[in-house]
């Protein structure tokens, strides 16, 4: 198996983390490159309890990292960093 491909994406950079102030959190998916599986979710910051669900239901289900970006999540809610950031890593495929 390749080497995982990691995309973080901060909650500053949503409309909810900016209204909480939230500086630090942030949303990790871990992907296999080939496959495009789903191996981890991370999550660090205020309200990540309420997050992880989701991730964790696509990971149980061996659900790819697609999952995400062809799945409805508003850009502006917290959940939107899942989309955000399966779209970060799917470009990362792209440009190398």
């Amino acid at each position: 198996m390749a080497s995982p491909t990691k995309s973080v994406w901060l909650f500053s950079r949503i409309a909810r983390g900016q209204i909480r102030g939230d500086t630090t959190g942030r949303l990790k998916l871990l992907f296999d490159p080939t496959t495009k599986e789903l191996l981890g979710v991370h999550i660090i910051g205020e309200g990540a309890s309420e997050l992880l669900h989701i991730g964790q239901a696509v990971f149980a289900l061996k659900g790819t990292v697609e999952y995400f970006v062809d799945t409805v999540f508003k850009l502006s809610d917290a959940r939107g960093c899942y989309k955000a950031a399966a779209f970060n890593g799917l470009n990362k495929l792209t440009r190398a």
